[in-house]
């Protein structure tokens, strides 16, 4: 089944604004709560730390620079699925999008949602104490009480609903964060507490691995900066909106990230630092006195902004390789007024959901994190091949200097050897994940022909889809293959199931 819109695609893309938010909201997470105490322990200092924080910034900058020139260039939804694709390399893309869509960005949604369930609970400690057998389902109910709400907002318009309320939750985002800034600048300026700069690099490490590892730690912290090649299609202007929201989004974050630490530090000595399981609840029981108790429901707040992000990151990512048949074609469901993707985005928070049951989280990450900096390897080997041979110029693209790339491939390759050599492990569960995503595309997706009855499985999902999320599935069109592949594939698509 296959349909038009009555709506035109334009009416539900996001400007400049909503970009912005969208960037910032995806950076500003729960690394700035995490990261801080990570890169002092590499650092082994006040000044080192802050140094590394601003080292990082610039190779996020480096990295989402490369990501905008894609971005401009091959103007499809799906960021290293749709660049890989691009470039030839579908059996590799397809690999990495049945990890990620199955289990990084779900895992990193069901994290935020743990955490944001841990962060109420815990501000309501005072007055209302739960057990701690009964903690572990108390911190998923609480976050899955925000994360379907989230779930129904991305089921509309992305500009009218979802990305309006992504503007409002980046702004109490950034009111969170001054609370803190504000109270560290208030006991430097008026209060003269500038005793931990004092010989701010005295107890540096300059070990080159330790200093690798800070870097790493930081950049998990600035990770978010390509959220928007996720679903490039719904940018207004790509060619402005892209490297002005990347570039805006990278500043305002560094600006936040290296203010808050410089307030942490106002107050807490690196001793403090290191000893302390959660900064920001330290730093406030010492400034803000009985206010501190409100610190948790704040940073709760931080965490809303974040799920919304990863939403609707992890849908278009999702949505895009059901359009280009390596997810299954019930996922190509799209609402045919406010263009949501609403199967993908149920999709994804389920999976979410599920994860979050299953024990250790952040060891997961590690495994994924490694995933996902092998996909960001293998994309910017592809670009800077192709761009070399000059098969990436368009009228209206963003182009960068060829060192850009280069240099951010370095960091990806660095990225991927340093965690092997501190734990081997991470290389070996991250690529047999990559390897099940590959025996995925091997048995279901590259032969033309599958059993009789995945085709009634997946003609009956379609259908039951399309009733229960007022979807349609729609023709795919793309512009970069010609009139008969594209007829190919939509045939293709309809006859098989891409399980």
């Amino acid at each position: 089944m296959s349909t038009s819109s009555s709506e035109t695609p334009q009416k539900h893309t996001i400007g400049l604004i909503t970009a912005i938010s969208y960037t910032v909201g995806d950076i500003v997470g729960s690394g700035i709560f995490i990261s801080p105490t990570s890169i002092l322990n590499h650092a082994g200092s006040v000044g080192l730390s802050l140094c590394l924080w601003a080292f990082c910034a610039c190779i996020s900058l480096f990295g989402a620079l490369s990501y905008v020139e894609l971005g401009t260039t091959i103007r499809k939804s799906g960021c290293d699925f749709a660049y890989l694709s691009h470039f030839g390399w579908r059996p590799l893309a397809s690999s990495f999008m049945w990890v990620s869509t199955c289990l990084s960005y779900p895992a990193v949604l069901a994290i935020q949602a743990i955490s944001f369930g841990e962060y109420i609970v815990t501000g309501l400690d005072s007055w209302i104490t739960v057990d701690e057998p009964y903690r572990f389902m108390t911190y998923r109910l609480v976050g899955f009480s925000m994360l379907w709400p989230l779930m129904l907002l991305n089921f509309f318009s992305l500009k009218k609903v979802a990305g309006a309320f992504q503007i409002v939750a980046t702004a109490v985002k950034l009111i969170v964060a001054s609370v803190i800034i504000f109270t560290g600048l208030y006991h430097i300026i008026f209060k003269k507490q500038t005793q931990n700069f004092n010989n701010s690099f005295q107890g540096s490490d300059w070990n080159p691995g330790n200093l690798v590892l800070g870097v790493y730690s930081g950049l998990f912290a600035y990770n978010g900066w390509d959220v928007l090649n996720f679903g490039a299609e719904e940018i207004e202007n790509p060619r402005r909106t892209l490297p002005i929201a990347a570039i805006s989004g990278i500043a305002i974050s560094a600006t936040v990230f290296i203010l808050m630490n410089v307030s942490y530090f106002s107050v807490l000595s690196v001793e403090d630092f290191k000893n302390s399981p959660a900064v920001a609840v330290t730093f406030a029981e010492r400034t803000l006195g009985g206010f501190h108790y409100a610190i948790p429901f704040l940073i709760s707040l931080l965490l809303i902004g974040s799920m919304n992000t990863t939403i609707f990151a992890s849908s278009r990512y999702m949505y895009s390789g059901a359009q280009r048949s390596v997810m299954p074609s019930p996922l190509r469901g799209i609402h045919d007024k406010t263009r949501s993707p609403r199967l993908a985005v149920f999709a994804e928070v389920l999976i979410a959901i599920c994860l979050s049951f299953i024990g250790n989280l952040d060891q997961l990450i590690s495994y994924m994190s490694f995933a996902l900096w092998s996909q960001r390897t293998c994309t910017q080997a592809g670009f800077i091949y192709f761009k070399l041979r000059g098969h990436l110029k368009t009228k209206d693209s963003f182009e960068v200097p060829i060192f850009v790339p280069i240099i951010f491939f370095i960091i990806c390759i660095a990225l991927l050897v340093i965690p092997i050599t501190q734990n081997y492990h991470v290389a070996i569960y991250g690529l047999s994940m990559t390897a099940g995503g590959a025996l995925i595309y091997i048995v279901f997706i590259y032969p033309k022909v599958l059993p009789e009855f995945l085709y009634k499985i997946n003609n009956l999902i379609v259908k039951f889809s399309q009733i229960i999320f007022n979807c349609v599935i729609e023709k795919f069109v793309d512009s970069s293959v010609t009139e008969e592949e594209n007829e190919f594939t939509e045939e293709f698509s309809i006859l098989k199931l891409k399980f």
